[in-house]
């Protein structure tokens, strides 16, 4: 917690001031990105948790962080957004306030972060990276946990490492190596599928029960779901002929789209019209053609 007692009250409303500049920014940037679809929040951390596994965590003590390595949060990833910008109108004050002592030169306690590969997760400080970040530091104090991962890990960006580290722990945990996934987060998605096909009672998983009479392990629900689930799904995606107008997408690319759509996709095909519908309004448009000649 910040003591922000003792504030000089035209800091505080300039700081006040500054809050709102960049609350508007924030909101402009976040329209913006929805029709550009990009993406412009904190990366949650619990993710990360699953795809780094048993990785030892190791206290580094306290240190300077670079604050443009800062990429996502434990728990405050819709307050704000890549670039520290207040996505909350009910934090101006205490913004504010906080932003107010970095302006005056007060020290202020260091934050809490955890480290993977050279990229940082808030655990404990947000208003004050966003604070320093507004005030134009470079750098802050910061108590740091580190996450041991890979040496031959990319570190080319965040998604970039999340990838490689996701689909290592599925290569890991299921040994499907025929597999392949561009989406991010999609071998999480995977690994969840074949948990629900382990405990669920849909039909494919009551056969596989049926088959082997008990219920089913890791292993049997891995071989499970990819014959009965994955690889008949992906025959259909492959005979339709889809994947040659997306080159650049795989099959449990696809896969994975049509779970997650499946529900919109039913409605759509309601008002997809039959070939016999397309037929009779075909002619009825003849029809109506020929009589405005006469």
């Amino acid at each position: 917690m910040v003591n922000t007692k003792g504030v000089n009250t035209v800091n505080l409303y300039e700081s006040i001031r500054t809050f709102d500049s960049l609350y508007y920014k924030a909101l402009w940037k976040r329209i913006l990105g929805r029709l550009r679809h990009h993406r412009h929040r904190l990366l949650p951390l619990a993710p990360w948790w699953e795809v780094t596994g048993t990785g030892e965590a190791t206290y580094r003590g306290i240190k300077a962080v670079p604050i443009a390595q800062i990429v996502g949060t434990e728990n405050r990833f819709s307050d704000f957004d890549r670039e520290f910008l207040p996505l909350k109108r009910r934090d101006r004050h205490r913004w504010a306030r906080i932003h107010a002592l970095y302006e005056e030169g007060k020290p202020l306690p260091p934050v809490s972060l955890v480290k993977i590969g050279d990229f940082y997760f808030v655990r404990d400080g947000h208003h004050r990276i966003s604070a320093a970040r507004a005030s134009g530091a470079l750098y802050i104090d910061a108590e740091v946990v580190e996450i041991s991962i890979p040496q031959d890990a990319p570190q080319d960006s965040p998604e970039a490492l999340f990838h490689y580290l996701e689909e290592r722990a599925f290569r890991e945990k299921t040994g499907l190596s025929t597999i392949r996934v561009t989406v991010p987060g999609g071998y999480l998605e995977l690994l969840r599928l074949i948990q629900c096909f382990q405990h669920s009672s849909c039909p494919n998983a009551e056969e596989a029960r049926t088959q082997k009479g008990h219920c089913l392990s890791w292993e049997e629900a891995v071989s499970g779901w990819y014959e009965h689930c994955y690889m008949g799904a992906v025959k259909v995606i492959e005979e339709s002929g889809i994947l040659r107008r997306f080159p650049n997408r795989t099959p449990a690319d696809f896969y994975l789209f049509i779970l997650e759509n499946l529900d919109l996709l039913r409605k759509a095909a309601c008002f997809v019209p039959s070939r016999r519908t397309i037929t009779q309004n075909r002619w009825k448009l003849r029809q109506i053609a020929r009589a405005k000649q006469l």
